[in-house]
């Protein structure tokens, strides 16, 4: 494995980490998108494409998150 895809996996896992410690669905979205990213190196595909990855599928998952959370209010 490549050295872009450790890095795409700690990033992965310290927003994971960082998810668990906080509880409030704000990082989860962004270790989701680092992890799409991750997926993506592991298959060999080009590095501007697993940003886009990483930054849409952020994004979406962010996005959810906080329609999620507005509901539970």
């Amino acid at each position: 494995m490549s050295v872009a895809f450790w890095a795409w996996i700690c990033v992965t896992v310290l927003l994971a980490l960082a998810e668990a410690a906080s509880g409030g669905l704000l990082m989860l979205p962004w270790a989701v998108g680092a992890g799409a990213a991750a997926l993506l190196e592991a298959l060999h595909v080009e590095s501007t494409w697993q940003w886009i990855a990483f930054v849409v599928v952020s994004l979406a998952l962010f996005t959810i998150a906080q329609r999620i959370i507005r509901r539970r209010k």
